[in-house]
């Protein structure tokens, strides 16, 4: 199969049960990859672990210049949880691995999932983890990463207004990161 398959970050619309993951939620975006064979047979926490390995320095610096920014402010440091990308593992299934920290200013949390093609398009109305596909099934196999926020007041808001076009580029980064990863194979 041709590399360039395996290439292209695309965002879709998260689905009800990503919102469900923080009720009263006013953010979520989503983007997904489709797997190379040799990803697509690994299971989400191995998945999400050389996603978080393969981050560029720059986003580190990026997260390092955040907790300095922050700290005046009161806000929890990501580098004070001792977590993958300082986000603590809330969840850990085979098909899904939920990250996410809770803070005076906003909630988060960071969904990893795994899916197969036919069930990527069938999310839309899926409140249940089970819907996200079978691991097992034969074909196209897929990496959704999802944000969702809830702000709690106007620090919550600025803050996220401010750190949007990074997240973005962070988000898409680390999926295509995951698919230049050192070692891989196609």
């Amino acid at each position: 199969m041709p590399a360039s398959r395996f290439q292209h970050t695309e965002e879709i619309a998260p689905a009800p049960r990503h919102w469900a993951l923080l009720p009263g939620a006013g953010f979520a975006d989503s983007f997904r990859i489709r797997l190379t064979p040799q990803l697509a047979q690994l299971n989400t926490t191995e998945i999400t672990a050389r996603m978080m390995a393969a981050q560029p320095a720059w986003i580190s610096a990026l997260l390092a210049l955040r907790d300095r920014l922050v700290a005046p402010l009161g806000l929890k440091r990501a580098s004070d949880n001792g977590a993958p990308a300082g986000f603590p593992l809330l969840m850990a299934e085979p098909r899904r691995v939920v990250m996410g920290l809770d803070d005076s200013h906003l909630d988060f949390r960071l969904c990893v999932e795994k899916s197969s093609g036919h069930a990527v398009e069938a999310t839309s109305d899926a409140n249940e983890v089970g819907n996200v596909g079978d691991i097992d099934d034969v074909g196209d196999q897929w990496l959704t990463v999802t944000t969702v926020v809830r702000t709690k007041r106007w620090l919550g808001e600025f803050y996220l207004a401010a750190i949007m076009p990074f997240h973005r580029c962070v988000a898409r980064t680390l999926l295509q990161g995951l698919l230049r990863a050192p070692g891989r194979a196609d």
